[in-house]
């Protein structure tokens, strides 16, 4: 059995801006669920907020990166592959989780890559808006309810948060490693509690795919925009 090893590249922030007349303001806060708990409760004004998914890397018999993130001017993503003594080029495969563009735009960065992305995906209006981010790669289609990727890298078919959402399952020396993606909501309790908010669009596929992330007793799970934890007992 092939094993990886999984870490936070950029860690999952976020950052809320408002406007003062003709300035633009930072709200402070965490940069985590707190900061999105803050931005829900802002009064009715001019503002807005910037949300960075855990961008994460794989490291194996290839290096692969899941979820590049934002492109940024000082191109993040390379900035933290290099601290890492990590070329673009030494980075063969991307897999995404799902293909909103805070997940996606930095992907251009890394040149020549095979991308895995789900089907369903591919077929949303944000995906067709955004074909130009993926003219250097190698689109391989995942199609179904689940699959492999590589031998120690599994993935299952997690739609509701969009379409051709995908959990993944890394086989680590640490034990069963879950990359959740942003089925998992912008805060902890959702899944802890097993209970999004009644109102959710697609609540149902939300609580299958937490049912199952909970069956695999994985080690480790990385949510999308929070920080990853252990998961304790609840069924």
């Amino acid at each position: 059995m092939s094993m990886w090893r999984a870490e936070i590249l950029i860690p999952a922030h976020r950052i809320v801006v408002a406007l003062q007349g003709d300035d633009v303001v930072e709200v402070h806060g965490d940069g985590g669920p707190s900061t999105f708990r803050a931005y829900r409760g802002l009064p009715d004004a001019v503002h807005g907020m910037i949300a960075w998914p855990n961008t994460v890397l794989l490291a194996g018999d290839e290096q692969i990166v899941i979820d590049p993130g934002y492109q940024t001017q000082g191109d993040m993503l390379l900035g933290a592959l290099g601290a890492r003594g990590i070329r673009p080029d030494d980075i063969s495969i991307v897999i995404m989780t799902h293909m909103h563009s805070d997940h996606i735009s930095a992907l251009p960065q890394l040149g020549k890559v095979t991308l895995y992305v789900h089907a369903d995906e591919l077929e949303t209006p944000y995906a067709r808006r955004q074909r130009g981010w993926l003219d250097a790669a190698d689109v391989q289609v995942l199609e179904g309810a689940e699959g492999q990727i590589r031998p120690g890298i599994e993935w299952f078919h997690t739609p509701g948060h969009s379409p051709g959402h995908i959990a993944l399952v890394i086989t680590s020396d640490s034990g069963r490693v879950v990359v959740a993606g942003d089925t998992m909501g912008p805060v902890p309790e959702w899944f802890a509690e097993r209970n999004p908010p009644h109102e959710l669009e697609y609540r149902d596929e939300h609580l299958a795919a937490y049912r199952r992330i909970a069956a695999l007793a994985p080690s480790t799970v990385i949510p999308g925009h929070y920080p990853p934890f252990v998961q304790e007992s609840h069924e």
